[in-house]
């Protein structure tokens, strides 16, 4: 059943079922899903992740609208107004009533998957980021260096990602001639050792750059009402934009980055930025149309990331979290990665990926004698991300570990990669179906109390996984939903039970479904 509200003025309220929970919207208000009573977001304010106008229940109940909506969840009602005039909230109730049943419903009337994959290799292999280790000052030395000392170090090779300032300005994307003296010979080096490179990007363009002059005189630049360029701050200085609604200026940027990959070398690129407050500043009538159109513009691209999207469920895009700190707890902490996670997937991002491990906000890098780093934070979070989708190294655990703290975090990554073929294998069953790669407990097991678990996912429906996110634990509860499980130590169980495991410092607790 579907109904449609015109959102001229209007507001949808839906009274919530007895034990009925919510989940949608930000997905970096994961820890907050489901919805407690006093819940409330305007999506248009959605900063530094993925937003989705969709909200679903564990009723088979959804709210959908293609513009941004406000809602909240108070005094046993779901209360939706638009934001725009002649904007429709649409709601329907799937047969079937779960929390699956309404995904499937939204997510195959509105966002179908495109059968896409994002390149293999990004679940198959553990990702680095050279970010916390040259923050704003890549060379071509300290990129060899970095993958030379991965490999010595008993890691696997993979996706190398050189991040921000390998250029001189942004939107002047050539290699920064004084740092990257021969950034081909670089990337075929790379290459040798196995790895596949992706170079950082951001739509914005340095002002009174040649580049910025040059888009200005040819139209491409988001003018303001007045007809001039507009300039407003970023996370790294003030720019212009590119008008990425101009086919114009998506063909400029195109020939830029298609001359990367046939005259150096590069595999693929990391989207940054695009996030609607930008070009909300910049006067864009439809700021999120701008993140939408960035996200598209990235789907050429199979060796991709993006932080910050919009309306980009079904599309294969690999989703990064939002930054992390080094911290376990909040917003910003270790254990905000299996809830996002989940609300990713139910959102309709399956090709998830955490922050960069141990944090990827650069403010967190150690100081020379380690100051303010926790190694077992450290720890818990590669384990946290070793059986994700993907996983993304960026500090380097030789660098910041010793002894058995740097080998808990090589069997991360070496569990990720022994599981790397059943990974790809889900993602690309994701790619044809939709179906989340990572699941929360009662999406696949309706009708068990498991909607407020969220520290645990399951991997398709045959892995689950319950990792450590609390400084100074050695054993958790973990939730077995009905089958038989057998665990990583060779244990099994028989659900649907609750049991406490032993969790030390070297455990990453996972289980099998084998009936």
């Amino acid at each position: 059943m579907t109904n449609g509200l015109s959102a001229d003025g209007g507001t949808l309220v839906l009274e919530r079922h007895a034990g009925e929970h919510w989940w949608g919207g930000a997905v970096a208000d994961g820890r907050l899903m489901p919805f407690a009573d006093g819940y409330e977001i305007d999506l248009r304010d959605v900063k530094a992740n993925q937003g989705m106008p969709v909200l679903l229940s564990d009723r088979g109940r959804w709210v959908h609208c293609a513009d941004p909506f406000a809602f909240r969840i108070e005094a046993g009602r779901v209360t939706a107004q638009a934001d725009r005039d002649g904007a429709v909230i649409e709601t329907g109730t799937a047969a079937g009533g779960t929390l699956a049943d309404a995904y499937r419903e939204v997510m195959g009337r509105h966002y179908p998957p495109t059968g896409g994959l994002p390149d293999a290799l990004l679940f198959t292999a553990p990702q680095y980021n050279l970010w916390i280790e040259t923050v704003f000052e890549p060379t071509q030395d300290k990129v060899l260096a970095y993958a030379e000392d991965l490999l010595r170090n008993g890691f696997p090779p993979g996706v190398l990602m050189i991040d921000d300032r390998w250029s001189d300005d942004y939107g002047t994307w050539t290699f920064h001639p004084g740092r990257f003296p021969d950034p081909a010979a670089m990337v075929a080096r790379l290459h040798e050792l196995g790895f596949r490179v992706m170079l950082w990007l951001v739509p914005y363009i340095t002002p009174d750059s040649p580049t910025c002059r040059l888009l200005n005189d040819q139209g491409l630049l988001l003018k303001r009402p007045d007809g001039y360029f507009g300039v407003h701050a970023w996370w790294n200085g003030y720019s212009a934009g590119l008008d990425l609604l101009n086919p114009n200026a998506t063909a400029w940027l195109r020939a830029q980055l298609t001359d990367l990959q046939q005259s150096i070398g590069i595999d693929g690129f990391k989207f940054d930025g695009g996030d609607a407050p930008f070009w909300r500043a910049l006067g864009a009538a439809d700021p999120e149309a701008y993140t939408h159109a960035w996200n598209r513009f990235g789907v050429e691209w199979p060796l991709n990331e993006f932080r910050d999207s919009w309306r980009a469920a079904g599309l294969p895009l690999a989703q990064r979290q939002q930054d992390k700190y080094h911290l376990w707890e909040g917003r910003f902490g270790l254990d905000s990665l299996v809830p996002n996670a989940l609300a990713q997937s139910i959102t309709g991002h399956a090709f998830t990926c955490p922050d960069m491990i141990g944090g990827g906000e650069f403010r967190f890098v150690p100081g020379p004698n380690g100051e303010g780093f926790d190694a077992e934070l450290f720890v818990r979070y590669a384990q946290t991300a070793a059986l994700f989708p993907m996983m993304q190294f960026s500090a380097a655990p030789w660098r910041v570990l010793a002894g058995e703290h740097l080998e808990h975090c090589r069997a991360a990554a070496r569990l990720h990669t022994e599981l790397g073929a059943e990974i790809l294998a889900l993602a690309r069953e994701s790619a044809d179906t939709g179906e989340p790669i990572q699941r929360p407990l009662e999406y696949a097991y309706p009708g068990h109390g498991y909607a407020g678990i969220t520290d645990q996912f399951l991997l398709g429906d045959a892995i689950l996984v319950a990792p450590v996110v609390t400084k100074g634990a050695t054993s958790r509860k973990v939730a077995i939903p009905p089958g038989t499980w057998r665990a990583d130590d060779g244990s099994t169980h028989t659900g649907p039970t609750e049991i406490v495991v032993d969790a030390p410092l070297s455990r990453l607790p996972w289980f099998r479904r084998t009936t």
